[in-house]
């Protein structure tokens, strides 16, 4: 079959804790669009909090790689997009493979630094120490009206620390190797973002390798949310989804 004139695959990730339903605009938006969507579920999530904690950042990622591999096999080329850490775990395909293009939205390649100091919880630099304290942490849950503004599943009012360390680990390496990237790149972030710094925006499209680099700034005027679920959000949801397709029109 002449794969040249089917429009390539997209594989669109969940963040950490998450499910496919906090990409499902996105997916829905390049699915209406005529491309064929992945949208799996990681490793540990969608099932127990102590699921999650038996997973890292190497399960996710092998995980990814077999999808991509089978899209790739189905389809002859595919994109890769992803939320958060589904964006970073994004990242690192693209360090492995040659999708057609790569988009990452409120993703991160650090959560925290030294040098210039910022972090987004104090506690992150002490994650493999508080781990052998308690392995699963306790957390607030969302708001009603947060939940009403950026809709979102997945698992709440505690964070399993093993996966988190993990996800630290893997996000250094990609950091590490954003030089290897030669895919068109998207970069999609919220100034006020509250879990993933707006610097990583800077860090991603300024230190790829790509050729291609685009970054999109997206102010969100509420202040009840994290600013950080785009892709669900009331006021970038559609914005992010049109982002998108328009990114895969252009490189398909």
């Amino acid at each position: 079959m002449n794969t040249s004139t089917k429009k390539p695959a997209c594989l669109v990730v969940h963040g950490f804790g998450g499910t496919p339903f906090e990409v499902a605009p996105v997916a829905e938006a390049l699915t209406a669009s005529g491309y064929p969507v992945l949208t799996p579920t990681l490793p540990g999530h969608g099932t127990t909090v102590e699921d999650w904690s038996r997973t890292g950042w190497q399960d996710w990622l092998e995980s990814l790689c077999a999808e991509y591999q089978r899209l790739e096999a189905q389809h002859g080329k595919v994109f890769v997009m992803g939320l958060s850490m589904g964006g970073s775990l994004c990242l690192a395909l693209a360090q492995r493979f040659k999708p057609v293009g790569v988009v990452t939205i409120a993703s991160p390649v650090y959560l925290y630094r030294f040098l210039p100091p910022e972090a987004t919880d104090w506690r992150l630099p002490l994650t493999s120490l508080l781990h052998k304290v308690r392995p699963i942490w306790p957390t607030r849950p969302k708001t009603p009206e947060s939940r009403r503004i950026a809709p979102w599943e997945g698992y709440e009012e505690h964070v399993a620390l093993g996966p988190l360390g993990s996800f630290l680990t893997g996000l250094r390496e990609v950091r590490r190797n954003l030089g290897k990237l030669t895919a068109p790149l998207l970069g999609i972030h919220s100034p006020k973002d509250r879990h993933v710094p707006l610097a990583n925006l800077w860090e991603i499209t300024g230190r790829a390798g790509s050729p291609e680099r685009q970054a999109v700034v997206l102010t969100i005027r509420e202040n009840v949310t994290k600013h950080h679920l785009l892709t669900t959000h009331e006021e970038t949801r559609d914005r992010v989804a049109q982002l998108c397709v328009s990114f895969a029109d252009r490189w398909a």
